[in-house]
């Protein structure tokens, strides 16, 4: 029976210390910050300002402008480093599918010389080939550490392209059209 007490006793509890911090969350966090954040009204959202600043300790915790100056200048710095982490991952995946890209226009490359040539299977298989590139790009660059894809359109449009061709070829070298 002591336990079902001790469960609305912290309810209770936890209530009531938000609705005792509940005036400073609303009111956006330090005065130092809403004062901060109302003074470059005009040059940023204060509401962004307000929310970026009050959620770092730091900002939080200074005491005057030069102590926000200094929180936003770390926080800038932190986004900055980790945008730059995400830029060469992307760059390593891209490099990658810049691979996946020069294999599939070989392979497009060779299979119209087949189809020239009147080598309609061996077209097909060659178009056949490249169709998994743009989906092994997509893949490559959704699943890996940055799960960004800058180039998720060409990659579907690319993707459609050649599953087009190669249908269209497989129709025409297995003479099911004509």
């Amino acid at each position: 029976m002591r336990s079902f007490l001790v469960q609305p006793v912290s309810i209770l509890l936890l209530l009531l210390f938000i609705t005792a911090i509940a005036p400073v969350v609303t009111a956006g966090g330090s005065p130092v910050i809403n004062a901060t954040c109302a003074a470059l009204k005009s040059l940023q959202p204060y509401d962004y300002c307000v929310g970026v600043l009050s959620a770092d300790p730091a900002a939080a915790a200074a005491t005057d402008v030069r102590g926000v100056a200094a929180a936003a200048v770390n926080i800038t710095a932190q986004k900055a480093a980790s945008t730059l982490l995400v830029i060469n991952y992307l760059a390593g995946d891209l490099n990658t599918c810049r691979g996946y890209y020069s294999n599939m226009l070989q392979s497009l490359e060779n299979s119209l010389v087949h189809f020239r040539d009147g080598r309609f299977l061996n077209a097909s298989l060659g178009i056949a080939n490249a169709t998994g590139d743009p989906t092994g790009c997509d893949l490559l660059l959704f699943e890996g550490k940055t799960h960004k894809d800058p180039i998720s359109d060409e990659n579907y449009e690319n993707m459609r392209l050649v599953d087009l061709a190669d249908g269209i070829v497989d129709l025409f070298a297995n003479k099911r059209l004509y």
